[in-house]
């Protein structure tokens, strides 16, 4: 009995710690694409942020897109 509920919780707890994972790379992206000025860099850091979303399960996704549509300052493209 003990080691079934050992188990569960490890399993729980390398669950959780995937989740905080997956997230906090989606933060980092976004602060790093927020704090550049260069736009060929941002170009690559939001590839990247694609990349991220398009592995992530749909709990994940959920989350890390009201992250994203929290966090993400949007940039206006001026051209002449």
């Amino acid at each position: 009995m003990k080691l079934a509920k050992g188990i569960a919780i490890l399993t729980i707890l390398g669950a959780t710690g995937l989740f905080a994972t997956g997230t906090g790379n989606i933060i980092s992206l976004v602060e790093k694409i927020n704090n550049t000025d260069d736009l060929k860099v941002k170009s690559q850091l939001m590839d990247k942020l694609d990349e991220e979303l398009e592995v992530m399960n749909k709990d994940e996704l959920s989350e890390a897109q009201k992250i994203v549509n929290a966090k993400l300052k949007q940039s206006k493209l001026i051209t002449k």
